[in-house]
């Protein structure tokens, strides 16, 4: 597959940010972020003919320039450690044209050339003092008419929730639903979570996932773990008291072959599951609407002892522990004691002690219900919404699980070794069906 860059600009917002608005402060958990890209890959089949499109480009760079001045931080620039300068310099837009029909790329899916459909390159880790586009686009043009829309979004004001709510309102504002934006709330992260000093914070909390920071050559697979098969690992998981949900169910299988898949290799290194909770939903109403910024909490749980032979409702009992820590409460003590870094509880939700162990992290994030899947710019909903592949340095052991029309995909980056051991786990394919077709 060949893809030919074909336009390069900046859109600003449509109208200057105000003088109050200059300034966006970040949070606590923002600060925390690494300097880096995530991607996110929408597929609309058969939009347009060839000829049209430079009409729906047109519109879509005109409905963003107005969405950014909605989201005006997004057209800014990081100026210090803890605020962005919304100075209005803009977003990159970007056009391709792509040497092939969707259908052709679709069957399977070319994961190898998915990083092509992106304006830059993801998740690569850049130094925190690297001032950085808040927001890429590159809007793919197929041989058939259809198109992808490739975004690479810098995860210091973003997290999945608020990608979605901008997505919603750049696409409303494209096709003409201006009913449908979602206003965005900048102000409540910052002053219910305001940046504090670590210095002091005992090494072991900021150290569990240390490792997280060491890139190495991975590659990224997709699974589909379909309804079927989701509903036989939560009946091998459910009883009097526990009732597990999808996501526990899938997280847990995935983590047990990945654990088995990596101690082939590395055996005597404990193992912990790192489960990024959003905390919106946890906090309550009050913070559920339209705050930006990435309110997300580590759950984090030790897995000792697992094998092959380890039984999955096990594992769900543990993550289902874990994630019960989590509580409104625990989130008023962050948000009201500027001493809850330092404490013993604070402590032992981030497991201390196993730190000087180097553990190897397993890090999940789930964008269920984040509203992908239904994001339509004029043209309906996208036929599919993918991550990123190929093999690159990048961050290892992390999963994204995303819901679908036939039930979850997991989207799997680990060192090489490991995920080709994983991807012949006969235990594993048995509920994981590997990158299958896209019907269009």
């Amino acid at each position: 597959m060949e893809i030919n860059i074909t336009l390069r600009e900046t859109i600003k917002p449509s109208l200057p940010t105000s003088s109050e608005c200059k300034t966006q402060k970040l949070c606590l958990f923002d600060v925390f972020q690494l300097n880096t890209y995530f991607p996110l890959i929408l597929f609309y089949s058969k939009t347009t003919n060839l000829k049209e499109f430079s009409d729906v480009s047109t519109q879509l760079k005109k409905s963003l320039s107005e969405a950014l001045t909605i989201f005006y931080p997004l057209a800014g620039r990081r100026c210090d450690y803890f605020s962005i300068d919304c100075n209005d310099e803009g977003a990159i837009f970007m056009e391709a044209s792509v040497n092939t029909t969707m259908e052709v790329f679709l069957k399977p899916p070319k994961l190898e050339s998915l990083n092509q459909l992106l304006p830059c390159e993801p998740n690569k880790c850049h130094p925190h003092q690297e001032v950085l586009p808040q927001l890429l686009v590159q809007v793919n043009k197929f041989q058939c008419g259809g198109i992808s829309i490739g975004l690479c979004n810098l995860h210091i004001l973003l997290d999945a929730y608020s990608c979605s709510a901008f997505l919603k309102t750049w696409f409303s504002i494209c096709k003409g639903s201006k009913g449908e934006i979602s206003w965005p709330d900048f102000s409540s992260a910052a002053s219910s979570f305001p940046p504090r000093n670590t210095i002091g914070v005992r090494a072991g909390m900021l150290n569990i996932n240390k490792d997280s920071n060491i890139e190495e050559n991975c590659t990224t697979r997709r699974f589909l773990f379909d309804d079927k098969a989701i509903d036989e690992l939560k009946s091998m998981s459910t009883c009097d008291e526990t009732k597990p949900t999808r996501y526990q169910v899938v997280s847990s299988f995935i983590s047990k072959h990945m654990i088995v898949a990596i101690k082939e290799d590395k055996k005597t290194r404990p193992m912990v599951a790192l489960h990024v909770v959003d905390m919106r939903k946890r906090m309550g109403e009050s913070f559920s609407r339209g705050v930006v910024g990435n309110l997300l909490w580590p759950a984090l749980v030790v897995l000792e002892g697992v094998n092959k032979k380890t039984e999955i409702i096990d594992l769900v009992e543990i993550l289902r522990e874990g994630l019960g820590k989590l509580s409104k409460d625990l989130f008023l003590k962050v948000q009201n004691d500027p001493g809850f870094l330092w404490s013993d509880e604070c402590a032992e939700l981030m497991l201390e002690g196993i730190a000087e162990n180097k553990p190897i992290s397993l890090v999940f994030t789930s964008w269920a219900n984040m509203g992908f899947n239904e994001v339509d710019f004029g043209c309906g909903k996208p036929l599919w919404v993918a991550q990123r592949g190929g093999t690159k340095q990048s961050i290892p052991n992390t999963v994204i699980l995303m819901e679908t029309r036939e039930g979850i995909e997991a989207w799997i980056t680990m060192p090489e070794k490991h995920i080709s051991i994983l991807e012949h786990d006969l235990d594993f394919l048995q509920f994981a069906l590997p990158n299958p077709t896209i019907l269009i």
